[in-house]
């Protein structure tokens, strides 16, 4: 299974492809926020367990309004600040500021990544696809290893992307 921070990282190369359109903010929120979900309910006691949010109808619908509209209202609210993390991180933003419908494409490309690397690696997602199917038809078993390395690798060539804009300087 994809750990957290993979999935954010594994669409970021996004960023360094297109610095212009890609809004670094909402991708990496959309990526991984939705992993709250299992938190959430196994903070409470319950089985660690991905449930109706690891699912594309929400994933696809709500989950980008809700990220994109927080997203948005973060970038207004706090844009010298979120300058400071960017160039703290060395990210070398063109802006912090981004469009609505750019937030809102990158939350969907998020959500969408997300859930997709997850449906391959978890046996326990009931609502991929939800409401034609109630179960994960996509689980590989062991072979979910190679979703792993492909995950890894993005996030490594992510970090590689990111590295090229360092030696810019």
């Amino acid at each position: 299974m994809p750990l957290t921070p993979l999935h954010g990282l594994a669409v970021l190369f996004l960023y360094f492809k297109d610095k212009s359109r890609i809004d670094p903010l909402a991708l990496l929120a959309s990526a991984t926020f939705v992993d709250l979900e299992p938190l959430y309910y196994f903070l409470i006691g319950e089985t660690l367990d991905h449930r109706i949010w690891h699912g594309f109808a929400l994933a696809l619908t709500i989950y980008p309004v809700l990220i994109g509209l927080t997203v948005y209202f973060v970038e207004r609210l706090f844009e010298n600040k979120l300058w400071s993390a960017y160039n703290a991180l060395r990210l070398k933003p063109d802006q912090v500021k981004y469009s609505l419908l750019g937030i809102y494409l990158c939350c969907l490309v998020g959500g969408f990544s997300h859930v997709f690397f997850d449906m391959f690696t978890h046996e326990s997602m009931p609502y991929v696809i939800y409401p034609l199917v109630l179960g994960n038809p996509f689980y590989l078993g062991q072979a979910s290893i190679i979703v792993e390395a492909t995950v890894v690798a993005l996030a490594i060539y992510s970090v590689f992307c990111w590295s090229k804009t360092q030696k810019l300087d």
